[in-house]
């Protein structure tokens, strides 16, 4: 961490980016694959164009005005997709959420040689600078966080080279942070002498129930602004709205965005009739949860009724259902989706995972920035011991709530390298699947934003 000015606040200054400091060891000293490279470096045109040779039906025109769309509020995202087939063996990628604060950075090995900050630097280069340059507030500027300082002190150290002035880091989890303060709606962060001076623009990665601290309408730029979490961002049942409003507007432009079969708004009372229309199996989802808290998968009774327990605590609460993407090994085939997984390892086993695409907005139009995946902890073709939980089988969030703060289960993650990609079994035509997926999910849920807050 750097030069600590205030309780919970650090000063960060240009030249203090050190790669070491911000990627996982493993990802840092390894080589991004060929493939994704090549991915990377393809232009939109290129990935319009093949994409809608893939998918016939695909209107070109409307998918040109997807990926080129500049969002208001949606400039940044990470969508979680999963490789799912079907009992016909028809394979696609579906979107599991949209997330607006993502991590990912630390997790991407660099794409370049010759720059060692890598996205870090690209993200803040090609998306945050030019809209804060345009923005008329007066002020410093800084990064407001509520968890992964190994990312945030890599984005403040790049905010500070690219804009050659100091970045105030600030640790923000509660609205009674003394040394974070929105005044009249404007952010002001505690300088050395412990003043709360004005902040003109800073980067968001307050993930954690943010709408408790942060206010619409800000008058400090901020990437991303609270509007974007509370149209789908932050709010699955949101995002699953803005899906299928998506869904109805492009239908005729043979352009769809994939999603597992989806409930919202369902009361605790009514979750065991799902619980037995669905055939004893679903995922049910606290809608403004995140970091793999808040999701239940069911297999059984058992499980439906651990999950009811803890849901108890909130009575009034509704939740989002969904179908449950299965493994065939050990259930009859039928239409639904089900795991492709990971090629099977030397002892025959094969895990769920899935596959998290960074985008972000840039004078190109939208585009990658990170991949990178993570998979389950017991194997998908293998019989789930008796003292296990199905959430072993299907649960891929690394992220772990400790009472001290989060953890991170890394060893389950599967860097896009050289040495890891392959496993996956996803080629070329599945990033671009995955991309142009991403590219829907953020022109539908910032149109909701516009829709809900202009």
């Amino acid at each position: 961490m750097k030069l600590s000015i205030a309780k919970g606040v650090h000063l960060v200054e240009s030249g203090d980016f050190e790669p070491a400091d911000h990627w996982y060891s493993r990802a840092l000293n390894s080589n991004l694959h060929p493939l994704v490279s090549y991915f990377l470096n393809l232009s939109n045109q290129q990935i319009l164009e093949r994409y809608v040779r893939l998918n016939p039906g695909a209107n070109a025109e409307a998918l040109q005005k997807i990926v080129d769309y500049t969002p208001k509020y949606f400039k940044w995202a990470g969508t979680d997709l999963m490789h799912v087939v079907n009992s016909s063996g028809k394979k696609k990628l579906v979107v599991i959420e949209t997330n607006s604060c993502p991590s990912g950075q630390k997790s991407m090995p660099l794409p370049e040689y010759n720059v060692e900050s890598g996205g870090y630097y690209k993200l803040m280069s090609e998306t945050f600078k030019p809209i804060v340059d345009d923005h008329e507030e007066t002020g410093a500027l800084a990064l407001i966080y509520d968890k992964n300082p190994m990312e945030n002190v890599g984005y403040a150290a790049a905010i500070a080279d690219i804009f050659g002035e100091p970045v105030y880091l600030a640790e923000f989890k509660s609205d009674e942070t003394p040394s974070v303060k929105f005044i009249d709606n404007k952010l002001h962060i505690a300088d050395e002498n412990g003043e709360l001076i004005p902040i003109r623009a800073a980067f968001r990665y307050v993930t954690q129930h943010p709408w408790d601290r942060i206010p619409r309408k800000s008058k400090t730029l901020l990437l991303n602004p609270i509007e974007a979490c509370l149209a789908g961002g932050r709010n699955k049942s949101v995002a699953y709205e803005a899906y299928r409003d998506f869904n109805t507007a492009f239908e005729q432009d043979g352009l769809k965005i994939n999603t597992p079969q989806t409930m919202l708004n369902v009361a605790l009372e009514d979750l065991h009739t799902y619980f037995e229309k669905l055939g004893g199996n679903m995922v049910i989802k606290v809608p403004d949860s995140n970091a793999g808290q808040g999701v239940y998968t069911v297999t059984s009774q058992k499980e439906f009724d651990r999950a009811y327990k803890a849901l108890q605590a909130n009575p009034d609460d509704r939740y989002l259902i969904q179908e449950l993407i299965k493994s065939n090994a050990d259930s009859e085939l039928g239409d639904a989706f089900y795991h492709v997984g990971t090629l099977p390892d030397t002892k025959g086993r094969s895990f769920a995972f899935d596959a998290r695409m960074m985008i972000h907005s840039t004078a190109n139009g939208l585009r990658p920035l990170a991949i990178y995946s993570r998979k389950s902890k017991y194997p998908l073709n293998q019989p789930l011991p008796s003292d296990l939980d199905s959430w072993e089988i299907y649960g891929t969030n690394l992220s772990i709530k400790n009472t001290d703060g989060w953890s991170y289960d890394d060893v389950r993650l599967i860097l896009f390298d050289i040495k890891n990609f392959g496993i996956l079994g996803l080629g070329l035509d599945e990033l671009i699947e995955g991309f142009i997926q991403s590219c829907m999910a953020v022109y539908t849920i910032d149109h909701q934003a516009k829709k809900m807050f202009d």
